[in-house]
């Protein structure tokens, strides 16, 4: 914990005090620059001044500036290095020109020169006298910038010293502090990683500092751990409560579901005792009266009977024990089975019972036994409340990516329900007119189990009754396309690799990954060439667009090579663009197989059946 503690301490040091000494150094570079630089362009101005003023000087004074002023003037002003006249007739270019930063920070010297002028006079033509300035000569000044900075520096070092003493005092007093506050990260990182892993030992036993000296987040810190410790102990408690009322539920179910299980064996147990006595007064010699009874019994039993088995199959629903199948059959060969057995029933009651299917023989895949029960369940239904006119069974198949949606309409001209009745009749054993004898059939089950098994294969039931007119039972399933899972599987297991130019056969491939297949594609011969000689590959497609001569190049070549097993080689052509001898050739090189670009272009379906049997 020291080490740590010390490798905070010196860490906080080295980012407080490095920016720090960092921007005090900028900015005592930045104020050293500008201010020296209006330093020397200041003393530059005045050199100016000066030196024209002696320049006026000579030119004025026919003894010129004695030697002794000049003297005078450059012990007075160090600065000035030297100050020279020195005669010339011709004009110079400026005197004067502006100074450099780096002039003003590395050069020694910086020369000033200022002409000096005479009036003479000058006869004119005309008799008249003329002034003229003529120039005789420069005055030349030399500024000693070394001197200049020299004065400049001791003149501001008491100034720097100052600012900096203070700037440092302060960075002490800022390192102090982050010193005297560091010294808690360690326990703060360490109290901080048991709260994520939710341990507390040492969290509880963590104290605050005085209230002066605590951070803010450090209070807050410490304020969800309490928080969290509340959170936790809820949640235990909860938890505990949870299995509690979970045990609790589970042995309630479990005397429920024994209770059931009796109840329903004495009933069974009762209808079996019912049944045997009806079969020997079967037997017996009885009376048309006591036949009607009999009959009327056998009803009841039936009744009951059917009863119990919906018990038994809701509760196996409700508690998770009954599962969907998956079998293949054909929508119209089911309606078909169904209308034929229920035929005898209508008839009975001179009803006609027909089926209009609005699409082709098809196949689906589904739970056909639940499919069985529910639409025998709804047309037992429709005879039962129908006395006279007829029952449509209609059936719709609506094509979607992957499934299909079967639509099935029971519709008939029976009793009808009144509106207030339509959410009641999928209630357990709910009946709107009790005296409806029950058909002959056994093998139906109530509307409540209807929509339970439905809704357990995620399908829905909808209805729309008018009283003394009919009722129409509308469902809806959504199924496995059979087709379309047995064309998945087609190249299951089959490493294909295509070799191409164009997008037309890099499309075609898609459709071949579609049906199971590991697709491949290649434009390289080189890479081409690897792939097949260090994978193992099933079969390989060349798409018509490849010339015929690296056609057969590339396969002369690749079956000398050819170490693995042998791999299918398929070519896609134009009949336009090889001809039989060409072929020919292609098969002496080791093309195994020839498909006209029409077959891949509009029957890419049944060719990839074939090509199924070809690898398989």
């Amino acid at each position: 914990m020291v080490q740590k503690t010390l490798g905070y301490q010196i860490g906080l040091k080295r980012i407080v005090a490095i920016p720090f000494l960092l921007v005090l150094f900028i900015c005592l570079a930045i104020y050293t620059l500008v201010d020296l630089t209006q330093t020397v362009q200041y003393e530059i101005k005045q050199a100016s001044k000066i030196n024209y003023l002696l320049a006026q000087s000579t030119a004025s004074n026919p003894n010129g500036v004695t030697t002794a002023s000049i003297d005078t003037l450059l012990s007075e002003m160090p600065q000035y290095e030297s100050i020279v006249f020195f005669p010339f007739d011709q004009q110079q270019h400026p005197t004067t020109r502006p100074i450099k930063v780096t002039e003003v920070l590395f050069e020694r010297y910086y020369g000033l020169s200022e002409p000096v002028k005479i009036n003479l006079l000058k006869l004119t033509p005309n008799q008249k006298n003329t002034k003229v300035d003529q120039l005789i000569g420069y005055s030349n000044l030399t500024l000693d910038l070394q001197t200049i900075r020299q004065q400049w520096f001791w003149q501001h070092l008491p100034l720097v010293l100052v600012l900096s003493f203070i700037a440092l005092l302060n960075l002490w007093f800022v390192v102090q502090k982050v010193q005297n506050l560091s010294h808690r990260l360690p326990e703060l990182e360490d109290l901080s990683r048991q709260i994520l892993q939710d341990e507390f030992s040492q969290a509880e036993a963590y104290k605050l500092p005085k209230s002066n000296e605590a951070w803010v987040f450090e209070k807050a810190l410490v304020y969800l751990i309490n928080k969290r410790k509340a959170q936790i102990a809820q949640i235990n408690t909860l938890r505990q409560e949870k299995n509690a009322l979970e045990d609790s539920q589970f042995k309630q179910l479990e005397h429920s579901s024994k209770f059931e299980n009796i109840l329903i064996h004495e009933f069974k147990s009762s209808v079996s005792r019912i049944e045997s006595g009806l079969q020997l007064l079967h037997n017996q010699y009885i009376s048309a009266e006591q036949k009607d009874a009999v009959e009327i019994i056998s009803l009841g039993k039936d009744d009951l009977n059917a009863k119990l088995d919906q018990i038994i199959q809701i509760n196996r629903i409700d508690k998770g024990q009954t599962g969907v199948g998956a079998y293949q059959f054909s929508p119209t060969g089911l309606i078909t089975q169904i209308v034929n057995d229920y035929q005898p029933f209508a008839a009975e009651k001179n009803i006609a019972l027909t089926a209009k299917p609005y699409h082709a023989d098809y196949v689906l895949e589904g739970d056909v036994q639940k499919i069985t029960l529910i639409i025998s369940s709804l047309v037992e239904n429709a005879i039962k409340f129908t006395d006279k006119g007829s029952i449509t069974i209609t059936s719709q198949l609506q094509h979607l990516q992957t499934q299909v949606r079967w639509m099935l309409q029971i519709e008939d001209t029976g009793i009808g329900i009144a509106k207030e009745h339509l959410e009641q009749i999928f209630e357990p054993f709910f009946q709107i007119n009790p005296e409806v004898k029950h058909s002959s059939s056994n093998n139906s089950t109530g509307l409540f189990l209807v929509k339970k098994l439905l809704e357990l294969m995620k399908g829905g039931i909808t209805v729309t009754s008018e009283p003394d007119v009919g009722t129409n039972f509308q469902v809806s399933l959504l199924l496995k396309d059979w087709k379309h899972n047995y064309e998945r599987n087609l190249l299951i297991n089959k490493h294909i690799v295509v070799w191409y130019h164009y997008e037309d056969l890099y499309e075609k491939a898609k459709r071949m990954e579609n049906a199971g297949a590991k697709v491949e594609t290649f434009t390289n011969t080189e890479l081409l060439e690897d792939y097949l000689l260090f994978h193992t590959v099933d079969a390989l497609f060349i798409s018509r667009n490849i010339h015929y001569q690296a056609i057969l190049d590339f396969v002369s070549k690749f079956r000398e090579r050819e170490n693995k097993a042998r791999v299918t080689i398929i070519c896609v052509y134009d009949t336009k663009a090889l001809n039989p001898h060409t072929i020919e050739l292609l098969k002496i090189a080791g093309v195994d197989y020839f498909v006209k670009k029409e077959v891949i272009d509009e029957r890419l379906d049944q060719y990839i059946k074939e090509l199924s049997n070809i690898l398989s």
